[in-house]
C-alpha cells in the first residue's frame, strides 16, 4: 500500500505529458484551411502567400493568401485558396521555381518580376 501513494503522482505526470505531447504534435500537422476559395483572387489584392504541403494529419496542399490592407486598416486578412484552381496551380509553380530560400511566406510580386 505504501507504493501506491508514491506511484500515483508519477502516473498522473506521465498522463499529462502524453496529453500535452499529443496537443503540441497536432498543432503543426492539422489542416488550417477548413474552406478554400474556388474563385480567383485579383493579384492586386494579394500581398503574399504561403504554401503548406500535405502533412500527416492534413492530406491536402494548403495555399494561404495574405491580402493587402483595405482603407488603411491594420487588420491582417488571410484566405485559403484551393490548390486545384488555375491560380492555385500557378502559385504552386511560382513557389517551387522562385522560392529558392524556402521562406515561409512569399511576396506575390516575386511571381511576376520581369527578367531583363
Amino acid at each position: 500500500m505504501a507504493f501506491l501513494p508514491r506511484a500515483l503522482p508519477l502516473l498522473l505526470l506521465a498522463v499529462v505529458c502524453i496529453q500535452l505531447s499529443g496537443v503540441l504534435a497536432d498543432g503543426r500537422d492539422r489542416c488550417w484551411c477548413l474552406k478554400s476559395l474556388k474563385k480567383r483572387v485579383p493579384r492586386e489584392e494579394i500581398e503574399e502567400f504561403s504554401i503548406f504541403p500535405r502533412r500527416s494529419k492534413c492530406d491536402t496542399v494548403e495555399i494561404i493568401l495574405t491580402l493587402k490592407p483595405v482603407n488603411k486598416s491594420t487588420e491582417v486578412v488571410q484566405r485559403c485558396l484551393s490548390p486545384e484552381t488555375k491560380q492555385g496551380i500557378n502559385l504552386q509553380t511560382c513557389w517551387n521555381n522562385k522560392n529558392t530560400n524556402n521562406t515561409p511566406t512569399f511576396k506575390i510580386s516575386n511571381c511576376f518580376e520581369s527578367h531583363k
